[in-house]
């Protein structure tokens, strides 16, 4: 979804404390608010593969480890299907036809497509016929389900987007962005405010410049806001590259939840009783669908989970500016950020920390067609959300979305990424493997370790324990010792020895 226009740019009015070389504030209009709330609907896979892209990359956490071992999964070897690898590296933003009116949007993903099956037949019938948003998927006839030679009528949900020209934000409204990505409606309080808080007594420190920002800098800002707490200094006043090392973990305040622990995943931790240590784990291929599935949450349903308690960089600051100030147009724009879904089949088939698959693309979609002699295809028509009152000539019929993930075109369900069921080997920093006794051999030979300093745990995983994981994997290469070990999983010197 790269911006329609290739080449716009945006100007940004920064305030700078030149003694001690640091941007005060921002003042911003709503195109610019509007590119950094469209940050908080980006899936995490999407912002792994734009770091990734950049000429001087950085790790988020063990998400970056994540997303290289999908690149590198063999198709047919654990995949349910093929799309499932292209599922989890490109995992769609169902809010892109918002984001798309973004001035500046970086998201490089390709616009969702309808396709209906190449046998007309199939679409035609009264009940029973498939659609899919994924080219190449078979329907239940066999033949492969690539036509979009078909009309998309589906009712605008950004028609009330068109007043001002803004998206999130009114566009000709003023906006006051602090170093550390706190947005609020610009006015003298709130200025003062802030003056007096960073202790700036005199004025005349101040100078005024003016940015011109282009989708390079755009990107720079996301990576900046990602790694560090002062990210408007960082990258335009410091022009600071931020290193692969990736970010500072912070467990910080015990994560609570109110959602059910019911049907809790069980690990096997292999760990070093002198390191206190998780070496790797031995679970089904129902936490490894859970850990993949962090690739498509989008960033803002991270940040709800974690209440605001990330760690990473501004972005909290961002996601509180929304609940907080009421920079947002109205409250469907305000829940669209702070409570982003997962795009339609992209949910994984264990989903302990419940976050809620969104309804585009639409579970079913009426399909209408009419006569036209005239063409080699006795029959055209298009896709709608709403059923449409037929004319003399005209077919109706009711079309299912297909399950991306499902080999043989179910319509009802999750359904898993990978095959199962199946054991896998889990590193502390979310490189897997599928169980193998001589992989286990050699990776135990590699760490060095007597055989009296190896023991198992056991360890149920409830809600709470896979937040931290989730909250681990964005800043940690120790996630299981960060999120489980260190909190209260200790292992005492009378630990028996390696089961």
């Amino acid at each position: 979804m790269a911006s329609e226009e290739g080449s716009q740019t945006i100007s940004l009015k920064v305030h700078i404390d030149k003694e001690k070389n640091r941007v005060v504030m921002a003042e911003a209009d709503g195109d610019f608010v509007d590119i950094l709330l469209s940050f908080l609907t980006l899936p995490m896979g999407t912002i792994v593969r734009l770091i990734n892209k950049q000429p001087q990359p950085a790790t988020i956490g063990s998400l970056t480890t994540l997303y290289k071992e999908v690149e590198n999964l063999e198709k047919q070897q654990l995949l349910q299907t093929q799309l499932c690898k292209s599922m989890l590296l490109h995992p769609r933003n169902p809010s892109e036809n918002v984001c798309r009116k973004v001035k500046l949007n970086v998201d490089d993903s390709e616009p969702t497509k309808y396709y209906i099956c190449a046998n007309w037949k199939c679409s035609r019938r009264e009940s029973g016929g498939l659609y899919t948003t994924f080219k190449n998927l078979k329907c239940k006839c066999g033949k492969m389900m690539d036509n979009d030679d078909i009309r998309m009528q589906i009712e605008d949900e950004t028609a009330r987007l068109e007043g001002d020209g803004g998206v999130f934000v009114c566009r000709t409204n003023k906006f006051m962005v602090t170093d550390d990505l706190q947005v609020d409606p610009i006015s003298t309080a709130t200025i003062l405010t802030l003056l007096r808080k960073l202790e700036l007594k005199d004025m005349s420190s101040l100078q005024e410049t003016t940015l011109i920002i282009g989708p390079e800098e755009i990107l720079k800002l996301l990576k900046g806001i990602l790694f560090s707490k002062t990210p408007l200094t960082d990258v335009f006043l410091r022009k600071q590259e931020f290193t692969a090392e990736g970010l500072k973990f912070e467990m910080g305040d015990p994560l609570q939840s109110s959602l059910s622990s019911e049907g809790g995943m069980t690990l096997k931790l292999m760990m070093s009783k002198s390191m206190n240590k998780v070496l790797y784990v031995e679970a089904g291929e129902d936490l490894v669908e859970f850990l993949l599935s962090f690739l498509t949450f989008p960033l803002g349903s991270i940040l709800q989970l974690l209440g605001g308690n990330s760690s990473l960089g501004s972005m909290d600051n961002l996601y509180k500016s929304v609940q907080h100030s009421g920079v947002t147009r109205d409250d469907s724009l305000r829940n669209l950020l702070l409570q982003p879904m997962v795009c339609r089949g992209f949910t994984c088939r264990r989903n302990p920390l419940g976050v809620k698959e969104s309804q585009q693309p639409p579970p079913s979609l009426w399909c209408r067609s009419y006569a036209n002699g005239r063409m080699a295809n006795p029959y055209t028509g298009y896709l709608t959300t709403k059923k449409p009152n037929l004319k003399s000539g005209d077919r109706l019929s009711l079309l299912d979305f297909v399950n991306p993930k499902s080999p043989t075109s179910e319509t009802a369900g999750q359904g898993g990424f990978l095959k199962g069921p199946a054991t896998f080997i889990i590193t502390d920093n979310l490189v897997f493997t599928p169980l193998a006794s001589f992989w286990s051999l050699s990776f135990l030979k590699s760490m060095e370790l007597p055989l009296d300093d190896l023991v198992f745990r056991m360890v149920k995983v409830g809600t709470v324990e896979a937040l931290r994981l989730l909250k681990a994997s964005l800043s940690s290469n120790s996630v299981f010792t960060d999120a489980l070990v260190e909190f209260g999983l200790k292992i005492s010197k009378q630990e028996s020895k390696t089961q």
